[in-house]
């Protein structure tokens, strides 16, 4: 049987209860900048209001790390994912009355015509079909909404006295990861460690920006610190469509 055969679905591999808490608890979390600016640039461009209608967030896994920050900005938040074990996880995990969750691809979104504010997608976007994905948030989104994708590289420097040896077997499992060996190191896990400068990737609108920022750990006095280099690409759609400012109008 062949290695490709062998490969457990991308929407499988969460499939465990056990391992999608776990997801949870070792995740690192986005650093706080990357939300701020996405509401900065949703106010720049709808205006400034109580809450927005809403917004959908695509890949949410089990919501806590991207979903939940929405939740006091928007009359409703949807998260959706293609893994039945982490909405389970993300349902269990919702306090927040105005946030849902749902299984769904995020090439066909179970949202009307333009009725989202906002699509966020959080270190999701390399494993979707770009053109179908621009397309449909093109039919969710209300003029002016915004497309938000965001991911981040991870540097990890260890105090401790055999911090060589550790920061070695560190770099030998990320090579192992990386490696064209590896049959789940995809092509498009590549895009992540090109930090989304791909032109595949890019938010075919005209007001399309890319933003990076660099974050560390707070206490630089722990045994192991890190170092969090984040990525967001933002698009707006027009306000009036036009020819010349989205391939899709």
């Amino acid at each position: 049987m062949s290695n490709a055969q062998e490969l457990v679905p991308i929407e499988k591999r969460y499939e465990d209860v056990k391992l999608s808490a776990e997801y949870v608890e070792s995740r690192v979390k986005y650093p706080k900048f990357v939300f701020e600016t996405i509401l900065d640039y949703v106010e720049k461009s709808l205006g400034t209001f109580p809450k927005y209608p809403l917004a959908v967030d695509i890949g949410c896994g089990p919501g806590l790390m991207s979903t939940v920050f929405l939740a006091p900005y928007f009359d409703k938040v949807l998260g959706v994912d293609i893994s039945e074990s982490q909405i389970e996880q993300a349902t269990l995990n919702n306090k927040h009355k105005n946030v849902e969750y749902s299984i769904s691809p995020a090439e066909s979104l179970p949202v009307e015509d333009n009725s989202a504010t906002l699509i966020q997608v959080a270190t999701a976007l390399h494993w979707f079909d770009h053109e179908k994905f621009y397309k449909e948030c093109d039919r969710v989104l209300v003029p002016g909404g915004v497309i938000a994708a965001f991911s981040y590289t991870l540097n990890i420097h260890f105090d401790h006295p055999m911090a060589a040896e550790i920061a070695e077997v560190f770099l030998e499992m990320k090579t192992k990861l990386t490696s064209a060996d590896n049959p789940y190191c995809e092509k498009r896990e590549k895009l992540t460690l090109q930090k989304y400068t791909d032109e595949s990737v890019q938010i075919p609108y005209r007001d399309s920006k890319r933003f990076m920022e660099a974050c560390g750990t707070a206490d630089l006095e722990t045994p192991l610190t890190y170092r969090i280099e984040a990525f967001l690409l933002l698009g707006r759609k027009p306000k009036i469509p036009a020819s010349d400012d989205c391939e899709y109008n």
